[in-house]
């Protein structure tokens, strides 16, 4: 088990997290939050750190919910409190990120398209991902280190397609997602995850690149011809 921050590799790992020294929100929450949620938030949120960390470094099948908790600096009945599997403290900040596409789409603009709908959210959302931008690199790094969660990964974008697909067919006016809605938030899905990429391989501003991708996009869907 993990005791010191020598036991990983210097330069890979960041200062061992406390679940009294984190931030006490998720950035991308935008609410103030009470003393005891503010207890809690923080506590979540060392141990989401310290769980992408060790997973990025050790491996996702070789970190133990033990370890995790111990980096976190609380005790393993803790981590059980906030998390039911070890792997849903790596899917948790993706779901709410999905979460938050999905509420806000349906309010856009009736007169603008769908593509444009979804990159007008996404780039209102940007300012409150950007902070989170090592936590999502050590996101795809863990997710990379086991085959077990690539296919949740896989599994996790396509609950995130169902979901995405209602709420286009919701600001269509449909009962329910047809066959378009479906398409048009696969390549929507595929597209967000490619732009992520580009970002956090490089340091452009993630809103220019989430309107370059969806402008792209939209001129692909209309043949070729650029905006």
């Amino acid at each position: 088990m993990l005791s010191r921050r020598s036991d990983l590799t210097s330069d890979r790992l960041p200062i061992r997290m406390s679940a009294h020294r984190m931030s006490p929100t998720d950035p991308s929450s935008g609410v103030r939050p009470t003393t005891r949620e503010d207890h809690k938030a923080r506590t979540r949120q060392a141990l989401i750190d310290a769980a992408l960390t060790l997973f990025a470094t050790k491996g996702y099948d070789s970190t133990t919910t033990e370890e995790i908790a111990e980096w976190a600096g609380v005790s393993p009945r803790t981590f059980f409190r906030y998390f039911e599997t070890k792997d849903r403290v790596l899917f948790f900040g993706g779901d709410h990120f999905n979460q938050a596409v999905v509420r806000a789409l349906p309010a856009q603009p009736q007169e603008i398209g769908d593509l444009a709908a979804l990159a007008a959210v996404l780039i209102d959302i940007a300012p409150r991902i950007v902070p989170l931008k090592q936590r999502i690199r050590l996101y795809y790094k863990a997710v990379e280190s086991s085959t077990a969660l690539l296919g949740q990964h896989a599994r996790a974008n396509a609950t995130h397609n169902a979901a995405l697909a209602v709420a286009l067919a919701a600001r269509r006016g449909l009962a329910r997602p047809d066959e378009s809605c479906h398409l048009a938030a696969a390549v929507a899905t595929a597209t967000i995850g490619r732009t992520f990429r580009l970002w956090l391989a490089s340091r452009r501003d993630l809103a220019e690149l989430i309107k370059d991708s969806f402008a792209s996009l939209r001129a692909l869907a209309r043949g070729g011809e650029s905006d």
